[in-house]
């Protein structure tokens, strides 16, 4: 079976299950970097939003053995788990005193969204653009986030300028700049320390660490942690404790490797490590640049090499 013959399977077999009381369409999905999901949307007649559920890793699971029947159980289940159960009033998100204190700003690759970007106010960054995002969290919705497009502006009747000063001053206050050791950050990470692969991935860092020095770079949170990068007050402050200008390598849009600058290190060596992991390791909507950048401290800025 081909995706766009399960796809039609998929919408028919739930639209089968509820009856003619609900909604079910699959809607294309522009994500991140240009990345085009294919999503499926349960509405009741009595909910106004609905979440949204991507058919790609499901169709995986069909070419790997699994039941479409199992598929379609699944799917059900998800909706049922995450529906929404009481109407929600999404009239807040037309007041911009309601939203500012929630603002944030985040970091893009340009390049990958410049179709989307003519409808997103953006700041050029090298090459990434910077631009806000509302985050939401509460009990009916859950955590997540909004990208604010030119019509938010529009309807809020605020200048690019003062929705930027607020997300930039959110972000520095609100989250905040954080460079974590490689070591810390990996511990963080590992979950379970009693596995039989726990010694191994240990030795492994601890012999990392004696070839270079890393450090993670990113926002309390984690979350879109690579828009660390726009502040280089605080790259400063690092590169005066090590003492040290710093190479900068974008990991993915939540975090950045960040490795002082000994004289030893080779740019194009760093550069083909950071798309080897983009190739093989960091989901194509997730990725930042291909490229990596330097901090100067005497000129305080971030350069792209």
């Amino acid at each position: 079976m081909e995706f766009k013959e399960f796809i039609v399977k998929i919408e028919n077999s739930i639209k089968e299950f509820y009856g003619e009381n609900v909604k079910v369409e699959v809607k294309k999905i522009t994500k991140n970097n240009g990345v085009i999901l294919n999503g499926v949307v349960i509405t009741k007649e009595d909910e106004n939003i609905s979440p949204t559920i991507y058919l790609e890793g499901f169709f995986g699971d069909y070419l790997k053995g699994k039941a479409f029947g199992r598929i379609v159980q699944e799917i059900i289940q998800i909706y049922e788990e995450h529906k929404i159960k009481v109407p929600i009033n999404m009239d807040f998100f037309l007041d911009y005193q309601a939203v500012r204190g929630r603002l944030f700003l985040k970091v893009i690759n340009y390049e990958k969204n410049e179709e989307r970007l003519v409808d997103i106010p953006h700041k050029r960054f090298l090459d990434l653009a910077v631009v806000v995002y509302y985050a939401y969290m509460n009990d009916y919705l859950g955590r997540g986030s909004i990208q604010v497009n030119v019509s938010h502006l529009d309807s809020w009747g605020v200048s690019q300028e003062e929705v930027f000063g607020e997300a930039e001053k959110n972000t520095r206050e609100k989250l905040g700049v954080e460079i974590l050791g490689m070591k810390d950050m990996l511990w963080e990470l590992m979950g379970d320390r009693e596995s039989p692969e726990f010694e191994q991935i240990r030795e492994n860092i601890s012999c990392m660490e004696k070839e270079i020095t890393m450090h993670v770079l990113t926002l309390r949170g984690r979350y879109y942690g690579a828009a660390s990068i726009c502040f280089p007050d605080m790259l400063r402050e690092f590169a005066r404790k090590c003492k040290r200008n710093f190479y900068i390598l974008p990991s993915s849009i939540h975090e950045l490797i960040v490795i002082p600058d000994t004289g030893r290190e080779n740019p194009e060596n760093l550069r083909n490590m950071v798309r080897e992991v983009n190739d093989d390791h960091v989901d194509a909507e997730e990725q930042l640049s291909d490229n990596i950048y330097y901090f100067n401290l005497e000129s305080e800025s971030v350069i792209l090499i």
